[in-house]
């Protein structure tokens, strides 16, 4: 009997930091989505950023938010020249939700023949609007914010073994079993999985309007 609930709790701690695993691996492609887009659409030539496994989850975390500040420091300048030259109530149909994507593509196609294209691509006003306005910032893994054991952990101890885990766990505290090493891991998906979750989901949104755009244009 106890075999088996030893066993329930090695899984536990597995599935766990399999989950923990995700989200941070996440967090980077959804970055490289989002990298992607900038240097399509604005004509930049950033690098992808990987996730080292050599390194701590929170130094893995560091390197994907210095990322998304640029995405958002970039799509902010952007946002502010494209205010100069546009009219508000062009600007407002860009980045008001409730306007269909169809009427966005005709905005933005009436708007780039209208200013000759100053701007180059013809999707980079939605697409910097989109970013700007979004909540980038807030959607950062909040690993500044939080002194967890966990993430002191490299990124490729969550690949071990459920007992290597609970051993690495137990010399940042007194004692640790595998269902306080699960609750540490638990603790960890609790602070990356919503806002990753809502990051994925302004990178999808961005991605779904270019798309019907370019297809609408």
């Amino acid at each position: 009997m106890w075999s088996l609930v030893s066993s329930d709790k090695n899984e536990q701690l597995i599935r766990s930091t399999q989950t923990l695993h995700h989200y941070v691996n996440r967090y980077f492609t959804i970055t490289n989505r989002l990298l992607i887009i900038i240097n399509t659409h604005f004509g930049e030539s950033y690098s992808s950023v990987s996730a080292d496994e050599s390194k701590s989850i929170k130094d893995n975390c560091a390197i994907v938010r210095e990322a998304m500040s640029m995405i958002l420091e970039v799509s902010r300048r952007k946002e502010k020249q494209i205010r100069k030259i546009i009219e508000p109530d062009i600007y407002d149909k860009i980045a008001f939700t409730g306007v269909s994507l169809k009427d966005k593509a005709a905005v933005i196609r009436d708007f780039h023949a209208d200013k000759l294209g100053v701007f180059g691509n013809i999707c980079l006003p939605l697409v910097a609007i989109q970013l700007a306005k979004s909540e980038l910032e807030n959607v950062k893994p909040p690993t500044e914010e939080h002194d967890l054991p966990i993430l002191s952990l490299k990124l490729g101890d969550l690949v071990k073994s459920s007992k290597s885990i609970a051993k690495l766990l137990c010399e940042q505290r007194q004692q640790t079993d595998l269902s306080e090493a699960t609750q540490l891991v638990e603790d960890g998906i609790s602070i990356l999985k919503p806002p990753c979750d809502a990051y994925s989901h302004i990178a999808g949104e961005v991605q779904a309007c270019v798309k019907i755009i370019s297809e609408n244009i």
